[in-house]
């Protein structure tokens, strides 16, 4: 299976994280004052995270300078999803952290990564469907991984976890450089669902909420299987203040 990491970077992986669990260190910085979220994750770069306590639009988790419900454009052009939460701003050392883990093969990040989710994911109700969205074929082939899956492997996840349960039907362009117009036509009619979702309770996860395209997209298709609510959960939310 192509989302299943090599045998030899799975023993890398798991040699880098009994180093750092027995060095008992931050992955990030190296020093030992462990923070409150992670142990692998010390408090100064805990609290060098922007956003963690920020204002929010509490459908796409925008940041906002008042304590209004929604942002002016999930008020005008609601999304298929009826919420977002987040962990922190895609800023600092969170994205440096994501950048390295995703392009650069930095795995040593993966549990870190994990933590957070971990907590989020307590936080739902427990029958909800929690759904990671997809990768391009292409870009699993170029990795040799899925790094969302590889992530969420690590958290606690109970049997409600289905990766299989949205697939991609066309892969265009990364989304990484496109512009937010270019975002949303690339992106679009690219997932199908591959079972009836009638009555139930989606919960969409990603690494990163950058315009909301990926996550609207894939939730229209939750939408149409019959899915009741969609919400959305995700690491890191792009900054705009609006």
């Amino acid at each position: 299976m192509t989302h299943i990491l090599t045998r030899t970077r799975q023993l890398k992986t798991k040699a880098a994280n009994h180093l750092a669990a027995w060095l008992g260190g931050c992955v990030h910085c190296g020093a030992h004052r462990r923070s409150s979220v992670s142990p692998r994750l010390c408090q100064t770069c805990f609290d060098s995270l922007s956003g963690l306590d920020a204002l929010r639009c509490s459908c796409c988790a925008t940041r906002l300078t008042t304590d209004d419900a929604l942002c002016l454009d999930c008020l005008q052009n609601p999304p298929a999803f009826q919420g977002t939460k987040t962990f922190a701003d895609y800023e600092g050392a969170l994205q440096h952290m994501i950048l390295a883990y995703k392009f650069h093969h930095q795995l040593k990040f993966a549990p870190l990564l994990a933590d957070p989710f971990t907590l989020m994911l307590r936080q739902i109700p427990k029958q909800s469907l929690i759904i990671p969205i997809p990768q391009m074929f292409e870009t699993t082939q170029s990795r040799g991984f899925i790094p969302l899956w590889h992530i969420l492997k690590q958290t606690d996840i109970d049997g409600h976890f289905a990766p299989d349960a949205l697939m991609r039907v066309h892969h265009r362009n990364l989304q990484v450089s496109a512009t937010a117009e270019q975002r949303r036509r690339q992106i679009k009619g690219a997932f199908a669902v591959t079972r009836d979702l009638s009555g139930t309770d989606i919960v969409l996860i990603d690494d990163v909420y950058t315009t909301g395209a990926t996550l609207n997209e894939a939730a229209k298709a939750c939408q149409q299987a019959g899915a009741k609510s969609i919400k959305c959960l995700v690491l890191a939310r792009g900054k705009w203040v609006k």
